[in-house]
């Protein structure tokens, strides 16, 4: 008689799942424990949903298949991942229900509410499990509930939480960590840097720190270093989500980029400006960025035409907590010609702008600029052949990530003596990931408002402030990206007070790999730039856009 002779894995394999169906289903919690442990987690998951079959209210099965719905779901699936955390949170509740002082069980519940921004419940359990568990015990809630506070954009609670858990443990590493990351948030940047360079020397390979760190140098312009280091994260795991999303914002920062685009622009007084322009942008070195752009300006109005030629070059480079920027270029005026007076030569103008914005603390960032060039931008003005030199001074105040102030005074000085004072002040709040609100004042006057000659001045009020309050919208898609803002206020022109608002609204879309088309309309009341009073001021653009 011939026997057959079965492999002994296959016997093995058999064997395993004869145990499995005749375990008793109280004991597939212990199956399930082994399976967990050799990461074969669905598996181990079937494991205890059986074991639920006998115990309902099983702790250890309620937990681990809450965490399996939570290991098993696709990133990538927002609202799978956001029904299976419900899901996951109903499991852990009936867990509670029979170990209601589990700190595992407290604590894991806490993350998966603050995964879904449930801040407040979140919250109230971490406080619950640090009044259970004072001193040393608590750090792990501690940052927990500091990390929560900084996912909700409180970011001063958030760093007093991790400080208080730094004081009961000094070298703990994820409150360092955390520390760093709300530096980073709040605008110390350099600082972060620091704390995530000395955590990679205790631990060279950390994933999260590597992702860190290159964050922050790419926020600093340091695109090369940052892709020094999204390398180092890649031989670890080239396929996390994050290190993947580093790599991908490095590589657009890297692209050259052309564009080519179209504005026109009409007031009530029938003046008209027609642009065309094109323009190229580099990375070269470790930050430094240049750029060139040619353009050409078509001003009209019903008695008059006048043209201009601009070409300029751009660099900019980062410098110790800000960044350094300049421009040099020339433009080709070809004046409008009045009828009645004598032939008015064209004329060639240099320009110039420079930049220097300054981090003074990590929420508070100031901004000085000056530039000059020609006054030209209306048919009208072009004879008068003036020239502008421009002085700003602008501070910028960000105590949350979501709240922006900030305030400029400058002045124009033009080049037949007159001068004219400005400032301005803006006010944002972003209320929702899409949402913002908030405000603005502006205003000017003149030195010497009244130019012999030249009734209305500088085609502008001699006096003139406003102030509107303001909503704007944007969401960005994989292909598309829309936009849309308006603002409804008053404005003072010269003695009279009236209304003022505006509207714009932006529509971008994605062709391919590396086009993309974007068109802006947009419509405003305000009398800044007009002598005589309110007027409908409207503006549209078409812009085609190249990445290599």
């Amino acid at each position: 008689m011939n026997h057959i002779r079965i492999p002994r894995c296959i016997v093995s394999l058999v064997c395993g799942a004869g145990c499995l169906l005749a375990a008793p289903l109280a004991a597939q919690v212990a199956v399930g424990d082994s399976l967990w442990q050799l990461g074969r987690i669905d598996e181990a998951a079937q494991a205890y949903r059986r074991a639920l079959l006998d115990d309902r209210n099983s702790v250890r099965a309620n937990f681990r298949v809450a965490q399996a719905l939570i290991a098993l779901a696709s990133p990538a699936d927002t609202m799978a991942r956001n029904r299976n955390i419900d899901s996951a949170l109903v499991l852990l509740r009936t867990a509670r229900s029979r170990a209601p002082e589990d700190v595992e069980l407290i604590l894991t519940e806490a993350m998966y509410l603050s995964w879904i921004q449930r801040w407040d419940e979140a919250l109230a359990r971490y406080d619950s499990v640090i009044v259970a568990r004072p001193g040393v015990a608590s750090v792990e809630a501690r940052v927990a509930r500091a990390r929560v506070l900084s996912w909700a954009g409180q970011l001063g609670e958030a760093r007093r939480g991790y400080e208080a858990a730094r004081q009961l443990a000094p070298e703990d590493r994820d409150a360092r960590f955390g520390l760093a990351q709300v530096g980073a948030w709040s605008g110390d940047l350099e600082g972060a840097a620091r704390t995530y360079e000395a955590l990679l020397l205790e631990t060279p390979g950390d994933l999260q720190t590597l992702v860190a760190l290159g964050t922050v140098r790419l926020w600093q312009g340091r695109v090369r270093t940052a892709g020094q280091i999204a390398d180092r994260a890649a031989q670890r795991a080239s396929e996390n989500a994050e290190v993947r999303a580093l790599i991908e914002n490095i590589r657009v920062q890297r692209v050259t980029k052309l564009d080519g685009a179209t504005f026109w622009s009409e007031d009530s007084e029938r003046n008209v400006n027609r642009w065309q322009t094109v323009g190229w942008r580099q990375l070269a070195g470790d930050g430094i960025r240049l750029g060139a752009t040619a353009g050409f300006l078509e001003a009209t109005d019903p008695l008059r035409r006048a043209t201009r030629g601009m070409a300029e070059a751009t660099i900019a480079f980062p410098i110790p907590r800000g960044t350094l920027s300049a421009a040099l270029g020339a433009r080709s005026i070809t004046p409008a010609q009045p009828p009645g007076t004598p032939s008015i030569a064209a004329r060639q103008v240099l320009t110039g702008r420079g930049t220097a914005s300054i981090r003074v603390v990590p929420t508070l960032t100031l901004t000085a600029a000056a530039a000059r060039w020609p006054f030209d931008e209306v048919a009208v003005v072009t004879p008068l052949a003036l020239d502008i030199t421009q002085g700003d001074l602008t501070a910028e105040w960000r105590p949350r990530p979501t709240v922006s102030v900030s305030g400029t005074t400058g002045q124009f000085t033009y080049s037949d003596g007159n001068r004219r004072a400005n400032w301005g002040a803006r006010a944002s709040v972003r209320v929702t990931p899409n949402l913002s609100l908030g405000g603005f004042a502006t205003g000017f006057g003149f030195q010497r408002p009244n130019r012999p000659g030249f009734s209305n001045g500088y085609f502008s009020p001699e006096t003139f402030s406003s102030a509107e309050a303001t909503a704007t919208w944007g969401r960005e898609g994989t292909r598309w990206n829309a936009g849309l803002s308006g603002g409804l206020g008053v404005q003072r022109v010269d003695a009279a007070a009236q209304s003022q608002w505006h509207a714009d609204a932006r529509l971008a879309r994605r062709i391919g790999a590396h086009w993309q088309l974007e068109a802006f309309a947009g419509k405003s009341t305000s009398a800044a730039a007009s002598a005589v009073g309110a007027y409908a001021y409207s503006t549209a653009s078409l812009t085609l856009r190249r990445a290599f």
